[in-house]
């Protein structure tokens, strides 16, 4: 799921002071024009009128109706300054802590949908464009739902309007969110898009099948695909289609991939087999070196999926087992399953992922866990109902049974339930108060406030 992403309150503050400074710039020309005209300014008797307690708009001319005392003609300079002086800081503050997102496309849909209000739409739920989407393309992309159907890959906004609707031939679509930014691929084929909120950046084609796929926060782009001479290939791209790096796997069927938050790292799980065993490998990729950074092993482990977290550190969803990964002390942990099957998960890039582990064979009676960015297992919650879909955001669980929506602090604790459609298929959060819901032919929105 989770540019830094996009912070709500900076573009408060920058429309705040903007029109803060509008207003007290033009109040200050009209007080320069006022200065220049002092006779209307002051107090004057309505000509013709005498002993008269009432008078009206009708008895004398407008100009002769005024106020005395205007104020001093610099003390809206003054404050003109001052607002700017604070405003030109605010925005330095924000450009610094958000320079990554400091793109043409952010800051012309901040201009079209935060500085003029452009949100169309007629809320949710909505019926999506085409006829079906399957749950690996239904992601939340900066806070707003992004589906590929069978015909057409759309960003919808908070109010189900449409930013993008595009037309795509691909048979099984696959969508990859990095903040701002998404690569939508066409699973066992060649080709791709990249996307902005709004736009269709680039559509392009790989010389061989693409596994998988993902994107930073910056638009870097990494593209997974089988190898000519080897077993795997990862080529890397900046935003403009130029390609910044390219590794080969000649060990590992490497069939996943994640991105770091600034496009520089990635991590990669792959498959092999050694002793007549399967064995999963999980490497560390750095695009300013040669050779991988750190390679780990597991045996009798399917790696399903890994994540680069947004402090540096990785975590890797197999199938008898999680592993979390300290990058930096090249440090390893192993959170076993015990018998247990893996049934849902769900990753968070700044907060790290949630899991449900079922040791019935129909996969009812779950328990949920979460392991956090620092590596830290939270208890186990017990779900009676098989667990359909999973999500995590600070420091709240939802988990979607059939027909409800459940939030769950990390204590295991129920915040909030909410119905939800019975065809519902899969939860995004969009922030820690809102979640979109994807049906068999509708996407809703269930607000959890707790």
């Amino acid at each position: 799921m989770q540019v830094p992403p996009r912070l709500p309150w900076d573009y408060i503050l920058i429309k705040y002071f903007t029109d803060i400074g509008n207003t007290i710039s033009v109040l200050g020309k009209g007080q320069d024009k006022m200065s220049k005209r002092k006779g209307r300014y002051e107090y004057t008797t309505p000509r013709n009128i005498k002993n008269r307690e009432y008078t009206s708009y009708e008895d004398a001319p407008l100009k002769d109706y005024g106020y005395s005392d205007p104020p001093p003609q610099n003390l809206t300079k003054k404050f003109l300054k001052v607002f700017v002086i604070l405003f030109i800081s605010v925005v330095v503050v924000l450009a610094l802590t958000n320079l990554d997102n400091l793109t043409s496309d952010n800051i012309n849909h901040w201009f079209q949908y935060e500085l003029l209000g452009k949100t169309e739409g007629g809320g949710y739920p909505v019926r999506f464009s085409g006829m079906s989407v399957d749950t690996g393309s239904f992601e939340v992309m900066d806070g707003c739902p992004v589906y590929c159907s069978d015909t057409s890959l759309v960003v919808l906004n908070s109010n189900a309007g449409e930013y993008l609707n595009a037309h795509h031939s691909f048979a099984s679509p696959i969508t990859k969110t990095g903040s701002g930014y998404s690569v939508v691929f066409n699973s066992g084929a060649t080709a791709y898009k990249l996307i902005s909120r709004d736009s269709v950046i680039y559509s392009g084609t790989t010389d061989k099948k693409i596994f998988d796929a993902d994107v930073a926060s910056n638009g870097t782009y990494a593209l997974l695909t089988g190898g000519s001479d080897y077993l795997s290939e990862l080529n890397v791209y900046k935003i403009d289609n130029t390609k910044k790096f390219s590794y080969s796997f000649a060990e590992y069927y490497v069939n996943n991939v994640s991105v770091n938050r600034d496009g520089t790292k990635a991590a990669l799980g792959g498959v092999s087999a050694r002793n007549g065993g399967l064995i999963s490998a999980v490497y560390i990729l750095d695009f300013g070196q040669d050779n991988y950074l750190q390679k780990y092993e597991f045996e009798d482990s399917f790696i399903y999926s890994v994540e680069y977290l947004n402090n540096g550190n990785v975590i890797a969803v197999g199938s008898e087992a999680a592993y979390y990964i300290d990058v930096e002390k090249n440090k390893q942990t192993v959170f076993e399953y015990d018998m247990r099957t893996l049934t849902n998960y769900a990753f968070d890039s700044e907060y790290g992922a949630v899991l449900s582990l079922s040791s019935d064979a129909d996969g009812r009676s779950c328990d949920v866990f979460t392991i956090s960015s620092e590596g830290k297992k939270t208890n186990e919650t017990a779900i009676n109902d098989k667990v359909l879909s999973l999500d995590y955001t600070n420091e709240k669980i939802a988990v979607l049974t059939s027909g409800k929506v459940t939030v769950y602090n990390l204590k295991g604790k129920e915040l909030k339930s909410v119905d939800a459609d019975a065809d519902s298929r899969k939860i995004c959060f969009s922030d820690s108060n809102n979640i979109y819901v994807l049906g068999t032919s509708l996407i809703s929105k269930l607000e959890i406030n707790d």
